[in-house]
């Protein structure tokens, strides 16, 4: 039995431009063969640790070489590569090593003294980074099935404790070539990877498909606005990916600095809904508009994204990405709802995950008749275009009518005070829960006056919908995948109310 597809992501290039550039470094770059030389030495690292096909190696590295040379070394072995989160809590990481029982733990050389909260829950298999170093080469080794896990990843946990997503060599491959062929990435591409590496929206929608196409990559986590616009005018970046609450703030720069970035031919935002507001002046700085996408951690990669190029529908998903096959039904989850209904997306795809780590009632519960149950909700147009309108555990149910957060924040995302909103349900003692909005406004420490923005509302959405109040935030808090912390800020809205 030959190697897998994903063992063999970067063959392609390698038989046609080794020494054409992978990644761009601050103080040195690394062609595609010196990547590949790279991954087979620290393959061979990890054999000497111990590492056997099928053993997970978790590891909390920065977006940089090191990331991706252990990841394409644990692929390379069959092991199980396990990012963590840089944003975890000692809880958590606790809770993930006694899940996923690592062989190793990998951290860089200069945090394995200082994190003590990696190095609490590993014990003995903490592993520095140039412990993996210096080895001869190691062959990929054969025989693995396509089926053979090659990922684990942690959902955002926004309604409850994050999850442990398996997914296979076949799958990563599905979601990662999904990706380059929705983004048409090419040789000519220079990509800017901000989103952590620890998500598929690094890992699988950014580096590896830029890879897959042989482009040039940069590196970074999470860069501010001004250290993005320093990268993307330095290396002539074409393409840029970031959530869409850091799309806010990379907006915000960039009309507040009034540089130009001509370079950029694509930039997506996602992770959560891009307000209509923020499109129209996205538009408004770049004269063509702001890609959309929607993914899922249990699918890998984007399950729907606008296309390239045609008719675009702006403030929708787009349609079902390449690979992928979407049904919108109803909640009983057994039949489709009609056209233009709202319902919960199933999808059927070769990405998606095998099913959550050590937890058969939940993976059980993921699928229907080999359809995925995402647990988002959406609707469709006649055309086959998609629009989100939020998570199934996040609808609001207002004396038995449906709120969907997405639908207000979206109005109120509009107004000229509110810099971001954010729409979570409150228990009432009669109509079962109600809206009540978390608004962060323009300039810090500014008042919110909820009278006016009851009255903008007061227009555009239905009674049942609006807010019960509005409560001012200098910042919204982020989960640990980048999102703004709906689950956090529900606790506190439920705590605010009680004591008024």
């Amino acid at each position: 039995m030959p190697v897998t597809g994903l063992q063999q992501l970067l063959e392609g290039v390698l038989d046609r431009a080794p020494t054409s550039l992978a990644l761009l470094g601050a103080r040195e770059s690394l062609t595609y063969r010196a990547l590949a030389d790279a991954a087979a030495a620290v393959a061979a690292g990890l054999h000497r640790q111990g590492v056997n096909p099928g053993d997970r190696v978790a590891w909390r590295l920065p977006n940089g070489e090191e990331a991706l040379v252990l990841s394409l070394a644990c692929y390379r072995i069959g092991a199980i590569s396990v990012p963590v989160n840089q944003r975890f809590t000692p809880a958590e990481i606790t809770a993930l090593v006694e899940l996923v029982t690592p062989r190793l733990v990998v951290l860089p050389a200069a945090e394995v003294l200082a994190d003590t909260d990696c190095a609490a829950a590993a014990g003995d298999r903490l592993v520095p980074w140039p412990d993996l170093l210096g080895a001869e080469p190691l062959p990929a080794v054969n025989g693995l099935p396509e089926d053979h896990p090659a990922l684990i990843l942690f959902t955002s946990g926004s309604t409850g404790h994050p999850k442990a997503v398996v997914h296979s060599h076949r799958g990563c491959l599905a979601a990662i070539d999904s990706c380059r062929q929705a983004l048409a990435f090419s040789e000519r591409d220079v990509v800017l990877v901000g989103k952590p590496l620890s998500h598929a929206g690094g890992l699988h929608t950014q580096l590896l498909p830029s890879l897959q196409a042989g482009a040039r990559v940069l590196l970074a986590t999470r860069p501010s606005p001004e250290t993005a616009v320093s990268l993307i005018n330095r290396h002539g970046v074409t393409e840029y990916g970031l959530l869409a609450s850091d799309l806010l703030d990379f907006v915000d720069y960039l009309e507040a600095s009034g540089v130009s970035l001509p370079s950029l031919r694509l930039v997506i935002g996602s992770g959560d809904t891009v307000p209509i507001d923020l499109q129209h002046r996205f538009q408004a700085l770049f004269g063509w508009p702001v890609l959309e996408g929607c993914g899922l951690t249990e699918v890998g990669s984007y399950y729907a994204i606008q296309p390239l190029h045609g008719t675009r529908h702006p403030g929708s998903i787009g349609r079902a990405a390449p690979g992928v096959e979407l049904r919108i039904l109803s909640s009983t989850g057994t039949e489709e709802v009609p056209v233009g209904s709202i319902g919960e997306v199933a999808i059927r795809t070769s990405s998606a995950t095998l099913g959550y780590w050590r937890n058969p009632a939940a993976t059980e519960g993921l699928f229907r008749d080999g359809w995925l149950l995402s647990g988002d909700l959406a609707q469709r147009d006649a055309d086959g275009t998609f629009w989100y309108r939020g998570r199934r555990k996040l609808v609001i149910v207002r004396r038995g009518s449906n709120v969907h957060p997405t639908e207000v924040e979206e109005q109120l995302d509009a107004h000229p005070a509110v810099h971001a909103a954010v729409v979570v349900g409150v228990p009432h003692p009669r109509d079962g829960a109600v809206p009540v909005a978390w608004i962060q406004p323009n300039v810090v420490g500014e008042p919110v006056d909820g009278e006016v923005l009851g009255t903008w509302l007061a227009g555009r959405l239905a009674a049942y919908k609006r807010p019960i109040t509005y409560l001012p935030i200098d910042a919204l808090p982020r989960n640990g995948a980048g999102k703004f912390d709906r689950a956090l800020l529900q606790q506190r809205a439920i705590k605010t109310l009680a004591v008024q």
